[in-house]
């Protein structure tokens, strides 16, 4: 290997981990600002009234994935306000719009949730060090992972926005879990497909943020999809799981 090779090896891998720091950064953030929606019920009373703010939400949760994404090229080379702007807009409007804020779901849940998404990263680490190591694995191309970012996010916040608005929770159940198991199985591809040989654009310094962003949506869809899945089985097995009740138990 030479040395031209060895330094964009080395560059690679420092986007890699600083893509890990962006992502975890996001999702606990995310996570926090959920639990504190989850508490308001201003904002779910006026939801159940008008089911369309959430459609809105959804429309202008998915323009802003795709612009962001189209332009990143150019939003990479402004200035630093700039571009901390454009992702702390998109960060925000993706995460408000996948909430599902018009319902509450028990803090079991989310507590369950945090420990499964973080046990689906690790085992995602491990998997694509050896997919690397091996040369064998699930690997997508750097165009598929971000197409299918925005995809998978799409279709999995417009699932959820219905699931929320069904009456029968024996059709809501199965259909979260669907979404779940495909968010699953896209984290593992894409903690793959990052470790390919010249999957980062080294000569961009922010590459690690677009890459990061993307993959912070694909794990906070997770982690939103198995709450609410949670949620839905509890209700469809008639157990309480409130913390009053679980408190009262011990």
């Amino acid at each position: 290997m030479d040395l031209d090779e060895r330094g964009k090896e080395q560059a690679a891998r420092s986007l890699l981990k600083k893509t890990y720091k962006v992502t975890i950064i996001m999702l606990l953030v995310g996570q926090l600002q959920v639990c504190a929606v989850n508490e308001i019920s201003v904002i779910k009373k006026f939801l159940e009234k008008h089911y369309y703010v959430s459609l809105l939400q959804f429309f202008i949760s998915f323009l802003s994935i795709q612009l962001y994404v189209f332009f990143y090229h150019v939003i990479e080379k402004r200035a630093l306000w700039k571009r901390i702007l454009a992702g702390i807009w998109t960060f925000e409007v993706n995460t408000i719009s996948i909430m599902k804020p018009a319902k509450s779901s028990p803090y079991l849940c989310f507590i369950i949730s945090w420990v499964v998404t973080f046990l689906i990263m690790g085992v995602s680490v491990i998997y694509g060090n050896m997919a690397v190591k091996h040369r064998r694995g699930l690997f997508v191309s750097r165009h598929n992972i971000i197409r299918w970012s925005e995809r998978l996010f799409v279709l999995t916040c417009f699932g959820i926005i219905v699931c929320s608005e069904m009456k029968r929770v024996t059709i809501e159940f199965p259909t979260l879990l669907i979404y779940s198991l495909m968010s699953n199985i896209f984290v593992v591809i894409f903690a793959a497909s990052i470790r390919k040989p010249n999957f980062y654009h080294v000569g961009n310094v922010a590459d690690h943020i677009l890459i990061g962003q993307l993959y912070y949506l694909n794990f906070y869809a997770l982690y939103m999809g198995i709450v609410w899945t949670l949620s839905s089985g509890f209700e469809l097995a008639n157990y309480d799981v409130s913390l009053a009740t679980l408190f009262k138990k011990l």
